[in-house]
């Protein structure tokens, strides 16, 4: 899930709307990343194209990887790395790390903050 967080904010820090050719994730190697990309897009949290290139070790590259209105609202719940890390031991002590329960867990501590900061919570 680290790699999932690296990429979403390697996608939306990028200067352009749209990455076009290879993502680099600091500590990643291409064969992870182009995978998780891969992932992502069957997830529905970016749209990318992937083209075939024999120049490369895996045979492909994603192509104009951006990020779907679903990947910027998960991105949303786990950008704030104090809520990152609470959410990461809660799905430890779970022991689930489905994006699903990631996503809940990390809703739960930003609304956990929102009522430490004396925001509305809730209707």
């Amino acid at each position: 899930m680290d790699l999932v967080r690296a990429i979403l904010l390697k996608i939306e820090g990028h200067p352009t709307p749209t990455v076009e050719g290879y993502l680099e994730v600091d500590g990643y190697e291409q064969g992870p990343i182009h995978h998780h990309i891969d992932l992502l897009k069957q997830a529905g949290f970016v749209d990318a194209f992937c083209a075939m290139d024999a120049n490369t070790e895996y045979g492909f590259l994603f192509q104009d990887v951006s990020l779907t209105w679903q990947g910027h609202e998960f991105l949303g719940t786990v950008r704030d790395p104090e809520i990152w890390q609470k959410t990461k031991a809660g799905a430890a002590k779970v022991g689930a790390w489905s994006v699903s329960i990631v996503a809940e867990l990390a809703k739960g501590f930003v609304l956990q903050k929102m009522t430490t900061l004396g925001l509305p919570v809730g209707a």
